[in-house]
């Protein structure tokens, strides 16, 4: 292939094919497609490219000697080469007008369908499966697709929804959303009075209230009510019969996978959902501030480490994880790590063995309360967690957030651990930058297989001394902001992660953990 017509235009064809390039940019491309010749050649031969990859994946023998190649080199010494290369350009051409066809129906999938039902009122770090609305666009009739972050949707008669992603509703009118997968929260006014919100298992209607549901992927529905009140009915082609329950402020309900039983009496969790927008989340990108995530699995702090990658508490030393089983450590002992730059070394914090030390210069944790002693693998540079039931790997989300990427890194920190960084260290190794402060979100997922066993704490420690101390209760998630200022002669930045019970499924992540 020759160079690219337009700069980006690489760019923007891989876009198009990863169903992310955005209504502007397909704008952009089409009309090159259209006016130049060259872009449409060269699109053409993006597509074959592509194609001849996928299908030469699938193929045996090397493909450096296929007439695939040979077609793509422009290889004419065989009539029948000549013949395949015609051939891969006919069936190029068709998928350029498949592929234009799905984008233009992609573009227009939230154009108007009616009447508007409402409008987006705002985002956070949203991302939509397909083109997806911007925020002040209306709303229309069909499917949305939130794959990350949170987006607020105003209806039009008064009721305002909150979706954390991933999430997937129906509009069907102003008065009715289906929910197909995932959570939401509703603030329905009273003009508003009779919204309802479907699921596969169950049809929610409001009686002018504030509540939240949640359609899980096995089919099972949950509703919680946090002010006012809804009924909550079995599907009847489900149940194979008329059934509600009217659920009062403060209660919630469960219908089960089947949709065959309602379970009420239970209580709401209002921690379950997001009830407003998070704040926007600081720039990402490495300018100025130092990722600990990385530097724990071995980097430099500007994404050179390696993820899934952490320190076992055990002996100080790099593990390639995600950790998958649970030890005990029977004494305090605090581990050097000196094969990683910037980690001054690791512990299992258990105040009942005696002092907990947690610095080569011997300083010590007084404030750690008494613990099992139980840890899973390390401090890692990881956003998964291994459910040793289900045999499983699940990613974490924060805020609707998927993290362990580079965009957002987490730092796993499941209790009992404790990991020290070396600011001096660090600073020596970055002179170019002036450590400042130490900046996170910090929380347990809600989408855990089964809730945190008893309740798990959190402290900040610079130099020994405690500077930030965060409780997660066993019956409330919660995601606390980090922002914790670091002096210039600080030495060392401690995180501690305890919990005084069984420590099974209590899963601290450090989201977006930087030095700034």
């Amino acid at each position: 292939m020759s160079t690219p017509p337009f700069p980006d235009m690489d760019e923007l064809v891989q876009r198009l094919l990863d169903d992310q390039i955005e209504p502007d940019e397909m704008q952009r491309l089409g009309k090159a497609i259209r006016e130049d010749p060259r872009v449409r050649d060269y699109y053409v031969d993006s597509l074959l490219v592509s194609a001849v990859i996928r299908r030469s994946s699938q193929a045996t023998g090397e493909l450096s000697k296929s007439d695939l190649i040979q077609a793509l080199s422009g290889g004419t010494t065989q009539g029948g080469s000549k013949r395949l290369r015609q051939r891969l350009h006919a069936v190029a051409a068709l998928l350029v007008f498949g592929i234009l066809v799905l984008v233009s129906l992609s573009l227009f999938r939230h154009k108007a369908q009616g009447p508007a039902l409402g409008m987006l009122a705002g985002v956070y770090e949203a991302q939509w499966r397909g083109s997806g609305p911007r925020p002040g666009e209306s709303l229309y009739i069909g499917s949305y697709d939130l794959r990350a972050g949170v987006a607020k949707m105003n209806l039009g008669r008064g009721t305002s929804l909150l979706l954390e992603a991933p999430c997937r509703v129906d509009l069907t009118s102003a008065g009715e959303v289906t929910l197909r997968n995932g959570r939401l929260a509703a603030v329905v006014l009273p003009q508003a009075k009779g919204f309802r919100v479907r699921t596969r298992t169950a049809l929610i209607t409001d009686l002018g209230t504030e509540f939240g549901v949640i359609a899980h992927s096995n089919g099972s529905t949950e509703a919680h009510v946090l002010k006012g009140h809804v009924t909550v009915a079995l599907d009847p082609n489900r149940s194979g019969r008329a059934t509600s329950l009217l659920v009062n402020e403060g209660q919630a309900t469960a219908v089960d996978p089947s949709g065959r039983t309602i379970q009420g009496g239970l209580a709401a969790r209002a921690d379950l959902f997001l009830l407003q927008l998070p704040s926007l989340s600081r720039p990402s990108g490495p300018s100025g501030r130092l990722n600990l995530a990385d530097i724990v699995g071995g980097g430099n702090g500007r994404g050179t480490g390696a993820l899934e990658r952490g320190i076992d508490l055990g002996t100080g030393q790099a593990f390639k994880g995600p950790a998958t089983t649970i030890r005990r450590s029977r004494r305090n002992e605090f581990r050097p790590s000196p094969q990683l730059h910037g980690v001054d070394g690791v512990f299992v914090p258990n105040g009942a063995l005696g002092p907990v030390v947690i610095s080569s210069t011997g300083l010590t944790f007084s404030e750690c309360p008494r613990t099992t002693g139980s840890y899973y693998g390390g401090p890692a540079n990881s956003g998964k967690f291994y459910d040793i039931p289900s045999q499983q790997t699940c990613t974490v989300r924060l805020n609707g957030i998927s993290l362990g990427t580079a965009i957002h890194p987490a730092l796993t920190l499941h209790p009992n651990a404790g990991v020290t960084f070396d600011l001096d260290q660090i600073r020596q190794d970055n002179p170019d930058i002036r450590i400042g402060r130490f900046t996170a979100v910090c929380g347990i997922p809600k989408d855990l297989p089964r809730a945190q066993f008893s309740s798990a704490d959190v402290w900040v420690l610079l130099d020994g001394v405690v500077r930030l101390h965060l409780h997660y209760p066993v019956e409330r998630y919660v995601v606390e902001m980090v922002d914790v200022p670091i002096p210039a002669q600080t030495r060392f930045l401690t995180l501690v992660a305890a919990c005084s019970g069984r420590a099974d499924y209590s899963w601290i992540f450090f989201g977006d953990p930087f030095l700034e």
